[in-house]
């Protein structure tokens, strides 16, 4: 009995001792490993027209609706999913400061900062100028019909679009709209892409281009959406395809050089990229990118080129719409978050003050803003719901969304 209770008084004494003395433990963090923001450095704003920031478009996460956001800005409205803001006449030419903080149950875990600048009154509504736009199928959400209705009612009667058609490889409207616009164009595509007949390439590389046919799932492509099959920037040599800005520039503008140019590419160039071939893909159109660039600032040294951020699509009933089980809301989220932020090092990295980003992304409402249909809730229900059916490609609002934000970011380049 008596072994018994100092055997258990030690025991007390040790847990005494163990419970006074400090313990050393790793510091624990509170911001999830990998944890981005794409919050662009320039949200372009003018008076009258809504400038947007929605939420999920710039957390790069899986679970992006998991975080508490709090934006301090000294204009513009905090939202539940977005901060909003329509200048006042007033505002013209000045800039703010706003700063994006998001927070778990642990406290502020990630930040960013940005300007919002609005834009002058140009000094002239007047005056000629021609913008040229290179674009995938996003163009058929009609965000260039929507920028030229805008210029239009804002006085730049004398703003003309040119490309070599008007949609749907339609002949461009005099005065009207026109763009080069194509449907499963990457940067590459503008680069390489030539899906014509035996009679204009070799053998081998007929052979080769039927694969990418076949790959694009466009083997029975009905002529009048034949214009798709081939790049506008290329021609035929001696059996070989060349880059020919100029030859481009005789059809849409008479050979001359356009004053601006908008690229809005890199959706097909992530899309069906996974965790594991992100990084190649990644590469494989920054290269690209690089190289479209240089030759178009060859051949348009005064131009101002404008290189887009990509919309980062809807929900997951759309995905699955359009693709079954082939790609995910997640990873695509994440190809093309990735591929914004390369976008944005990559205007930085060339040190070209003609070539300068325009913030689409953080523009575009990923659940408002998409093509919708009645779907079944399920097979054995005769309720019908609201589901998105269209991933990657907005409806009509989301096109005047992404219209208005070119349109903003084009009037700040107008002040000069």
């Amino acid at each position: 009995m008596k072994k018994n209770y100092l055997y258990l008084c030690v025991c007390a004494a040790l847990l005494l001792a163990g419970c006074c003395c400090p313990q050393k433990t790793a510091p624990v963090s509170i911001t999830p490993p990998g944890l981005k923001m794409t919050l662009p450095e320039v949200i372009y704003a003018v008076p009258g027209i809504e400038s947007n920031i929605y939420f999920e478009n710039i957390i790069d996460s899986a679970t992006p609706k998991a975080y508490a956001v709090e934006v301090k800005c000294p204009r513009g409205t905090h939202g539940n999913s977005r901060w909003f803001w329509t200048p006042a006449a007033k505002e013209a030419g000045k800039t703010y400061d706003l700063e994006v903080r998001l927070f778990n149950d642990y406290g502020k875990v990630a930040s960013a900062k940005c300007k919002v600048v609005v834009a002058k009154e140009p000094a002239d509504r007047k005056k000629k100028f021609t913008l040229a736009l290179l674009a995938a199928s996003g163009v058929n959400c009609g965000y260039p019909a929507h920028l030229l209705k805008v210029m239009r009612e804002n006085g730049f009667v004398n703003y003309t679009p040119i490309g070599k058609h008007s949609g749907g490889g339609r002949p461009p409207v005099p005065g009207g709209l026109a763009h080069d616009g194509y449907g499963g164009f990457s940067w590459g595509c503008f680069l390489e892409r030539w899906l014509y007949t035996a009679e204009e390439l070799p053998q081998a590389q007929n052979e080769a281009e039927r694969e990418q046919m076949r790959l694009f799932g466009v083997r029975n492509l009905p002529k009048s959406q034949a214009y798709r099959l081939r790049s506008p920037l290329l021609k035929i040599v001696n059996g070989k395809k060349v880059l020919d800005i100029p030859g481009w520039l005789k059809q849409i503008n008479q050979g001359k050089a356009p004053d601006y140019i908008v690229i809005q590419l890199g959706g097909n160039d992530m899309f069906s990229a996974m965790a594991h071939t992100r990084e190649a893909r990644l590469q494989k159109a920054l290269k690209n990118a690089r190289t479209l660039l240089a030759a178009l600032r060859k051949h348009a040294p005064k131009a101002i080129i404008g290189v887009a951020t990509n919309p980062c699509g809807c929900d997951q009933d759309g995905f699955g719409a359009n693709y079954g089980s082939f790609q995910s809301k997640y990873q695509y989220r994440r190809n093309i978050q990735s591929y914004n932020r390369a976008l944005t090092d990559l205007v930085k990295e060339l040190k070209d003050p003609g070539i300068r980003l325009i913030p689409l992304h953080q523009s575009i409402d990923p659940d408002g803003s998409y093509m919708k249909g009645n779907y079944f809730v399920h097979a054995r229900s005769k309720k019908k719901i609201l589901r998105d059916r269209n991933a990657l490609h907005p409806g009509q609002p989301g096109g005047a969304q992404l219209g208005d934000a070119i349109y903003c970011w084009l009037r700040k380049q107008l002040e000069k």
